[in-house]
């Protein structure tokens, strides 16, 4: 049986040093699971886990890459008995990516136990960063009589017909397996167990009994029973543990498998939790924070904000944000606090008959900050509205481009007529009908 005890213990440290108080070390998450194969050989899955913001990551070749080397070995007595050696690269095209609490790395190794052995080695080391990561475990064999493989912990189940992750999957269906034992209950709905059931060596094609167990603090919060009789030498399961109601802490579990003539159990555990998600908005209405991303991104917002939630809709900003500081190579707080001094200018200055952030002018301050040209003008007798103001606003950086606002109204709302060198915005086709047949178009030159 999975030394569960070890495993606890191991998960505690490991939670509290990616938080920060192992440094000196790299930090990451472990876990291990047996299951048979059809020829009664045990199969060890060692899946492992690294937060992102646990690594280094190196700008180059248009991304981000982390470089991890990883060892294992596999000992009887004071012989290696089976050696593996792998380097992964991690990469990744945003740079947020690379500090985020909520991303991870994972892998799977697999190696076929067909010989005698007690230890496993695994050492993970950070060439970047030259941090290195030790675990040593005892291991052991499944007898090939035994009826119940290991319970592989995952935080989602679902189908995959991508090459994504395809260690990871059973068929075209994903299994996301969660070393670090925790489960997000903002992200997922439910905890899984991913388990196999063999059987006996007579064959006997009887009625089984699976129980699932599951308690907190000493008090069952699950006990059900799952009948089938099996119709195959190996049978696959996955069991859905619903997570939405349970409160926040630490569970533990059992899996018993009850034949005719034999009964096994396996232990298992999580710690189910809810973290904080770092967003990031301006506007407490998620509609004005819609407004706002659409002077950047215009016709690239999705189609279907309606139906978002609120959550989404603040997840999608947060994205959004993150997306512009890597773009402008500022932290997120800067692009924030810039796009903010923006708005605060807009609505000094700009607010003759509105809000104005939301006004033309204002528009295209934010996006493109003070011009760096203004010439301001009135119209002549032969434009189409006569003695209107106008201003011309010019821009050194990027593809320099060149904008007309006329004020039409005489009431400071000032009316976008023209655009040069801004795919984003387009010219009114009578502009120069606004400012007249004496309009001299040298004006624009930039």
């Amino acid at each position: 049986m999975k030394n569960i005890k070890t495993i606890t213990l191991c998960s505690i440290a490991l939670f509290y040093a990616a938080l920060g108080f192992a440094n000196n070390k790299l930090n990451m998450f472990i876990d291990y699971n047996r299951f048979l194969d059809k020829d009664k050989n045990t199969i060890l899955l060692i899946d492992y886990q690294i937060p992102y913001r646990n690594l280094v990551f190196i700008a180059q070749h248009g991304g981000y890459f982390a470089e991890v080397d990883v060892k294992v070995e596999l000992v009887h007595g004071d012989s290696v008995v089976i050696s593996q050696q792998i380097t992964d690269n991690v990469g990744v095209s945003n740079k947020a990516d690379t500090d985020s609490k909520g991303k991870n790395y994972l892998n799977r190794l697999s190696f076929t136990l067909d010989k005698p052995l007690d230890t496993v080695r695994f050492i993970a080391t950070d060439i970047n960063a030259e941090r290195v990561f030790n675990w040593q475990f005892p291991i052991e064999r499944l007898s090939p009589a035994t009826i119940l493989s290991d319970l592989e912990l995952n935080s989602e189940v679902k189908p995959d017909t991508l090459q994504h992750l395809p260690k990871f999957k059973r068929s075209n269906t994903l299994y996301r397996s969660e070393p670090s034992f925790f489960i997000d209950r903002d992200k997922s709905d439910y905890a899984y167990l991913y388990l196999e059931s063999y059987q006996s060596v007579d064959g006997s094609k009887g009625s089984n009994m699976l129980n699932l167990y599951l308690e907190k603090d000493s008090l069952s919060v699950m006990d059900e029973y799952f009948d089938y009789t099996p119709k195959n030498a190996t049978e696959s399961f996955t069991l859905k543990i619903p997570i939405k109601d349970l409160e926040l802490g630490r569970y533990n579990g059992s899996v018993t498998l009850q034949t005719e003539e034999h009964a096994e159990s396996r232990n298992f555990e999580f710690v189910l939790i809810e973290e904080a998600e770092d967003l990031h908005f301006i506007f407490a209405d998620p509609e004005d924070e819609y407004m706002l991303m659409r002077i950047f991104l215009g016709n690239q917002m999705p189609t279907d904000w309606k139906n978002f939630d609120t959550g989404k809709k603040r997840r999608y900003s947060t994205q959004f944000w993150k997306n512009m500081a890597v773009g402008t190579k500022r932290s997120v707080e800067d692009i924030m606090k810039l796009v903010h001094e923006r708005i605060d200018y807009s609505n000094r200055y700009f607010k003759h008959l509105g809000i104005g952030w939301k006004s033309e002018m204002g528009r295209i301050y934010i996006r493109n900050g003070a011009p760096d040209d203004i010439e301001r003008d009135t119209t002549s007798d032969t434009g189409r509205f006569v003695r209107k103001d106008y201003q011309i606003w010019k821009y050194q950086s990027g593809l320099k481009p060149v904008y007309i606002f006329v004020d039409i109204q005489m009431n400071g709302n000032y009316r976008l007529i023209y655009v040069e060198n801004d795919d984003m915005e387009n010219s009114d086709p009578d502009w120069r009908r606004f400012l007249g047949s004496d309009f001299d178009e040298s004006d624009l030159d930039n």
